[in-house]
């Protein structure tokens, strides 16, 4: 079965995790408030945002809070000096900006456990796996800024381009394929889009979608179970599916109380 863990008040500092080597601190520097994730040994990225983009392997991921007028000439330039003076790799970290606070981060994580003999039960049925030391864990965390709303497909002025955002990152105990891992995009956005509708968010009457800059950041540990699939129906895509929906229940509640 899956057990949910759904942080209930705003916290400030570090965080552990379920996921062994994975730690989250809530960093406030002279520069700037960010989340940085970290991970002992390397994660396998996909990453949405300019900042450590496309397919990468990444020990740190950072989400960083910006202003909501932020407009660098050359934002890739500027990430890279920032990170440098965080003290970090920007060969190793990989990044998203966004408008939202982030100490109002929404975060779940679940861990689906296995029986004696391997399988896993999802919906009454058995799903056949090979017994592995390392179970199945997800973890989600997602900052949900609203003042760019959007629904896909509408047409949206051109002043809705600026980070505003709704950023999501999905740390995963697992070993996933590239169809995986592009697989667990398109579940985590499903999610958005789902947990948007139940907040009540509409763009001119009609659900929105997410805002103009969302970024997604989905890593992978590489440890334990291959996983090939990352669809609403397999265990994966479940916790995929129901962390995010969690995160960003829980941070766009807190938007909706203080929105900025």
């Amino acid at each position: 079965m899956a057990f949910l863990m759904t942080n209930k008040d705003a916290w400030i500092g570090s965080m552990e995790v379920p996921i062994s080597g994975i730690r989250m601190d809530l960093v406030s520097s002279h520069q700037s408030t960010y989340l940085r994730i970290c991970s002992e040994n390397p994660l396998r990225t996909l990453n949405s945002s300019p900042w450590g983009g496309g397919f990468g392997t990444h020990k740190v991921m950072m989400n960083r809070q910006v202003d909501k007028l932020y407009n660098e000439a050359d934002p890739l330039r500027e990430m890279d000096e920032f990170i440098r003076r965080e003290g970090l790799n920007p060969q190793e970290t990989a990044g998203m900006l966004t408008a939202a606070k982030v100490k109002d981060v929404g975060y779940s994580s679940l861990t689906w456990e296995t029986g004696e003999d391997g399988d896993i039960s999802e919906f009454g049925q058995k799903l056949a796996m090979k017994p592995v030391h390392e179970p199945l864990q997800v973890c989600s965390w997602v900052t949900v800024g609203l003042g760019n709303k959007a629904r896909a497909g509408a047409e949206l002025p051109a002043a809705s381009f600026y980070p505003g955002t709704i950023n999501t990152i999905v740390v995963i105990n697992g070993c996933l394929t590239d169809a995986a891992m592009v697989n667990a995009v398109i579940t985590a956005t499903e999610a958005k889009a789902a947990a948007l509708q139940a907040l009540g968010i509409l763009v001119e009457g009609q659900p929105a979608t997410g805002t103009t800059t969302d970024a997604v950041l989905i890593a992978s540990t590489c440890r334990g179970q291959t996983y090939r699939y990352a669809g609403t129906a397999t265990a994966l895509g479940y916790l995929i599916g129901r962390t995010v929906y969690e995160a960003i229940m829980y941070s766009g509640q807190l938007y909706e109380q203080t929105p900025y």
